[in-house]
């Protein structure tokens, strides 16, 4: 792979990843709530979830969607399923930000909440589209013979380092961001439940639409 062929690769591949969905805002939700470490951790399991699906793409099973539709199917009804699940239940549970963060000292210190950091796997992991989209990504730059191990850690990596990478900035952003800002306790309330509408939405959308 040339390097221009690889800075075309990486740059559709931020572009996916900066895109504006249920995955950012479950990041933003769990870093404003759990703090640092949390946020952190949350990233690196997104990105790892994201590799899989490249990993599967680049090994050929993502076919196996295109192959056998009603695999992937139930793949995307059980992730608009946790979907309308994180929603219901962030509009159910009552408002707990008495023990947020509210210094960056604080923020760095708190400890790792495992649900966030499942939620942020679960979430990328049950959208099988990704696979497909790598699918067709990866032909562009995969030979007819195949790919070998070198350019199998190329694409893969290229996915996985760049999902993660800008998680990390986007929960670091926000860490600093939430140090010079207050956020009262009403408005992380508006924010979240609003979260919670969005999750319903889509969930609501991708089992009735998806094709």
């Amino acid at each position: 792979m040339t390097l221009v062929e690889w800075l075309s690769l990486a740059l559709v591949c931020f572009l996916g990843a900066a895109t504006p969905g249920p995955s950012l805002a479950i990041i933003v939700n769990h870093t404003l709530k759990s703090g640092a470490s949390t946020g952190r951790l949350a990233s690196v399991s997104h990105a790892v979830a994201v590799g899989l699906y490249a990993l599967m793409a680049v090994l050929g099973l993502a076919a196996v969607f295109k192959l056998y539709p009603l695999i992937g199917k139930a793949f995307v009804y059980a992730g608009a399923l946790y979907l309308a699940y994180l929603g219901f239940k962030i509009l159910t549970t009552r408002s707990a930000n008495d023990n947020q963060p509210s210094s960056s000292a604080s923020i760095e210190s708190n400890p790792v909440n495992f649900e966030g950091v499942k939620q942020a796997f679960l979430i990328a992991f049950l959208n099988p589209k990704l696979a497909v989209f790598f699918l067709a990504l990866f032909s562009q730059f995969i030979p007819a013979q195949g790919a070998g191990l070198e350019l199998t850690l190329i694409l893969v990596g290229t996915v996985l380092i760049i999902d993660m990478l800008w998680y990390l900035v986007v929960v670091e952003s926000l860490i600093r961001l939430k140090s010079r800002v207050s956020l009262s306790k009403e408005k992380a309330s508006i924010i979240a439940k609003t979260q919670g509408i969005i999750f319903i939405l889509i969930a609501v959308n991708a089992a009735l639409f998806s094709s």
